[in-house]
C-alpha cells in the first residue's frame, strides 16, 4: 500500500468514526432538517419515479439477487476470486446492522417500517443507510472489475451506470423520507473505506493465487 492510499484510508476512518460518534451523542443535526425540507419539497413525478426506482435496487432481497447475478457472470468466466469478492460486498449489510444497533438513531418522522421487513430489529434505525453502504461497496467493486476486465463501450456504459447509481442512491433515501442527510454522508464515507479495503484484499488474494499457480514471482 502506498503512502497516499494509507493517508486516504486514515482520513476516511477518522471521518467515519467522528460522524458515527456525533450521531450517537447528538442525534440529528440542523442541516439534516434543512436538506430534508429542500429535497422532499420537490414533487416532480419524474424525479419521484427515478428516486423510487433507484432505491428499489437496495430493498429486501434485491441486493442478494444483484450479487448472485454478477457472481454468476464471474463463475461463467471462471473468475473465481472475483466472484468470491463480489459476494463479500454483502458484508456491507453486516456493517450497517452493527452500526445501526450501536447508534440507534431514529428514522425521519415520515418513515414507516414495513411489517414484511425481515430485518426489523435493526432497520428501525437510521444511521447508517444500508442502501448507500451496499451501493458504494457493490457497485463500486463492479466498477473496479469493469475497469480491470472490460474495454471500449461496454466498460464505459458499465462505469457510467454504476457511478450514476452510487450518486443517486444517497439523495433518493433522503427524498423518500427514509434517512437523514448525515446518515447518507456517513454511509458514503464508511462505504468508500470498506470498498478500498475489499479491493486491497482482492489484490492480495489474487497475487497470492497467481504465485501458487506459478504465474507471478514473489517480491
Amino acid at each position: 500500500m502506498d503512502r497516499k492510499l494509507a493517508v486516504i484510508l486514515f482520513l476516511l476512518l477518522i471521518s467515519a468514526t467522528a460522524l458515527t460518534l456525533a450521531a450517537y451523542f447528538f442525534g440529528i443535526f440542523p442541516f439534516d432538517l434543512k436538506v430534508a425540507v429542500a429535497l422532499r419539497g420537490e414533487e416532480n413525478p419524474a424525479v419521484a419515479a427515478l428516486m423510487t426506482t433507484v432505491s428499489f435496487l437496495g430493498d429486501g432481497w434485491v441486493p442478494v439477487i444483484l450479487v448472485f447475478a454478477v457472481t454468476s457472470i464471474c463463475a461463467w468466466k471462471k473468475r473465481w476470486v472475483e466472484g468470491a469478492f463480489v459476494v463479500a460486498t454483502l458484508s456491507s449489510g453486516i456493517i450497517a446492522g452493527v452500526l445501526k444497533m450501536f447508534v440507534s438513531r431514529p428514522r425521519p418522522p415520515s418513515f414507516m417500517l414495513s411489517p414484511e421487513d425481515i430485518f426489523q430489529f435493526f432497520n428501525q434505525f437510521a444511521y447508517p443507510s444500508g442502501h448507500v453502504l451496499f451501493f458504494v461497496t457493490f457497485f463500486g467493486f463492479c466498477s473496479y472489475l469493469a475497469w480491470k476486465f472490460l474495454a471500449g463501450w461496454l466498460r464505459g456504459i458499465t462505469l457510467s451506470i454504476c457511478a450514476a447509481l452510487i450518486l443517486l442512491i444517497g439523495p433518493s433515501r433522503i427524498y423518500l423520507g427514509e434517512h437523514w442527510a448525515s446518515d447518507v454522508i456517513g454511509s458514503y464515507i464508511i462505504g468508500t473505506f470498506w470498498l478500498i479495503i475489499l479491493i486491497l484484499l482482492y489484490q492480495l488474494v489474487l497475487y497470492r493465487t497467481l504465485i501458487k499457480e506459478g504465474k507471478a514471482c514473489p517480491i
